[in-house]
């Protein structure tokens, strides 16, 4: 094949970027005609500051570091999703809160969780998940004490070792969590909080210089997630070449509860428009409220769902 043209993307080292890492594996992107190269790296600050810094014109972040980002001055695009559930607005199953016994918190019981010790990353999804948690259990964030594991890898050690009473994470890490912490159990998984979204993100300049090359990424993505949605367990073994130490048998696992669905839709729309509502309240407080429709580029996806009927030909109607 001639030479394509290229374009730089960054994307998270976790399984909510998993469908990107099956696009380049499996040359997807390439036969949409554009040379895709991937830049992995550990968090949405790293996301965020490969774009800034030109070293990336596509991106993939959570929704909050997405929202942060633009609030910030980012001229961010979103043209699609990755993992994401567009028939709802609030699908936040990869989410969750663990515990083990003998930590006095019951299973599904929130307000156990006052007074206790919990392990996550401060200012990651996992955080503005559990404030949503504790705030609509009419609990204050300020009554426990966080202790930053930055690591989602130190999540287990420190629920065996009593470090913490419980800890909160996405997927796989909640799987390794349950499956290494002896007597370990969900407090919740998700509960309709909020929607845990990975967005496929353009630089504006990008989306206004090279529309193709956009529309390119936008098919690899569809391509790439209708293969991931059924062929999920090979879709690990390949995530697991490109991120060494997965485990895998537990990936398989921790895959099951995650939904990949590119498709932006008004469900999606509204999960974005509640996100603003969480960060303006949160993190951001009286910062002017973004418009966030203007936000969004969906004449790539719709045009690629035209085009390949068979990429979308799976997922429920909308």
């Amino acid at each position: 094949m001639a030479d394509l043209p290229r374009i730089d993307v960054v994307i998270g080292n976790n399984f909510g970027h998993l469908p990107m890492f099956i696009g380049a594996e499996k040359g997807f992107f390439r036969q949409h005609g554009v040379d895709a190269r991937m830049l992995v790296v550990d968090t949405g600050t790293d996301m965020v500051n490969a774009m800034h810094e030109g070293r990336a014109q596509i991106g993939d972040m959570s929704t909050t570091t997405y929202l942060k980002a633009v609030h910030a001055g980012e001229p961010f695009l979103v043209i699609g999703l990755i993992m994401n559930d567009a028939t709802r607005d609030n699908c936040d199953d990869p989410l969750a809160i663990v515990t083990r016994k003998g930590r006095g918190i019951a299973a599904g019981n929130i307000a156990d969780l006052k007074g206790k010790t919990i392990g996550l990353a401060r200012g990651q999804t996992s955080d503005e998940y559990f404030k949503m948690v504790l705030r609509r259990n009419n609990l204050k964030y300020e009554e426990l004490k966080i202790e930053n594991i930055w690591s989602q890898f130190g999540l287990a050690p420190a629920l065996r070792e009593g470090k913490v009473d419980a800890v909160v994470s996405w997927e796989p890490y909640v799987t390794q969590v349950l499956e290494q912490v002896p007597d370990s159990y969900l407090v919740i998984r998700g509960g309709h909080y909020l929607s845990y979204v990975m967005v496929a993100t353009a630089h504006g300049p990008t989306v206004a210089s090279k529309p193709q090359l956009v529309k390119a990424i936008a098919a690899g993505l569809a391509q790439s997630s209708h293969f991931t949605r059924n062929n999920r367990d090979e879709a690990v073994e390949i995530f697991a070449k490109w991120v060494p130490g997965t485990d895998v048998a537990i990936g398989k696992k921790a895959v099951r509860h995650i939904s990949y669905d590119p498709r932006l839709s008004a469900n999606v729309l509204r999960a974005f428009e509640n996100a603003e509502d969480e960060v303006l309240m949160n993190t951001l407080k009286g910062a002017p409220r973004l418009d966030v429709p203007s936000l969004f580029r969906p004449q790539f996806m719709q045009e690629v769902e035209r085009e390949h009927p068979e990429y979308f030909s799976d997922l429920p109607k909308l």
